[in-house]
């Protein structure tokens, strides 16, 4: 039985040859042992293409993400080619190491009711808080997610938002690389201007900043964090018993847009949601039907 774990030490050297990230190197090499230390077990005399698959399938039953069983298919057929140019082992098909399909979910999307509910716990509390603080900050939170309820905006984009992209009759999105220009509503237009005066009555050190959602504390007249939208969010998701997040609030808003296409085309809404092709959105729109 030829005892392949002496080249993975060779495999290695070759990576870093190669100028491969430190990552990569590490990575691939400890797949690549995994993958010798199961033909050792299993007591193959040959690397072999039953071997491969017979690999294959074990990977699936030890391995509960797919994305991590395609990470070890792709390691491995580098080290199959570097044996095979070495003439270690015989020629094998390609097809062996080819990926997993993954296995597309259901995008979540929430009915009528639960974004009303959602929507609610923020205002609820802004309505009953005691102390001007906690108002005000239930306020802030409330007014983020009327924003994404209306306009389906990312969390990271949220988090941009500035008083001087707002103009009277659209607002401003900052994506990472690029923006597109959303028209706004005079209702969304009001709530802004409500969170903004009341911002500035709490803390008047709010005259002096552009950005929309400051923190407390320490934080007082910093920008917020994605992180700080995320656990406003988990806080809704603990109040009314199931999962609200930005992103099912944004698959929301955007089902509600592809019903109505015949308002709008493809092309206008990719763009209207920051999508880079218009492929993904048709293919997100595929997803979102399959949970209705």
């Amino acid at each position: 039985m030829t005892d392949y774990s002496i080249y993975v030490a060779h495999f290695k050297a070759f990576l870093a040859g190669q100028s491969k990230s430190d990552y990569t190197v590490k990575q691939y090499s400890l797949d690549s042992a995994q993958f010798v230390k199961y033909v050792q077990e299993q007591q193959h005399e040959e690397i072999t293409a039953e071997v491969i698959q017979a690999y294959r399938q074990w990977l699936q039953l030890h391995h509960t993400s797919i994305q991590s069983v395609n990470r070890k298919l792709a390691s491995l057929k580098k080290f199959i080619h570097f044996l095979q140019a070495r003439d270690i082992v015989p020629m094998l098909a390609d097809e062996l190491f080819s990926p997993i399909p993954l296995e597309k979910k259901e995008l979540p999307i929430l009915s009528a009711m639960q974004m009303r509910q959602a929507l609610h716990v923020w205002l609820t509390s802004y309505e009953t808080a005691e102390q001007e603080e906690i108002r005000w900050m239930a306020l802030r939170n409330y007014t983020i997610m009327h924003v994404i309820a209306t306009l389906g905006l990312k969390s990271s984009e949220v988090v941009r938002m500035k008083w001087s992209h707002i103009h009277s009759d659209f607002i401003r999105i900052l994506s990472k690389r690029s923006y597109r220009d959303l028209p706004i509503k005079q209702a969304l237009l009001d709530v802004l201007q409500f969170y903004k005066d009341e911002t500035i009555k709490q803390f008047p050190i709010a005259k002096e900043v552009d950005e929309i959602w400051l923190g407390l504390g320490n934080k007082l007249g910093e920008q917020i964090t994605v992180k700080t939208v995320e656990r406003l969010f988990a806080y809704v998701s603990q109040q009314v018993g199931f999962s609200v997040t930005t992103t099912n609030v944004r698959y929301t808003v955007i089902q509600k847009d592809i019903d109505n296409e015949q308002q709008q085309t493809v092309e206008d809404l990719y763009e209207k949601y920051g999508y880079a092709r218009k492929g993904v959105l048709q293919e997100r729109a595929t997803r979102m039907e399959k949970s209705e």
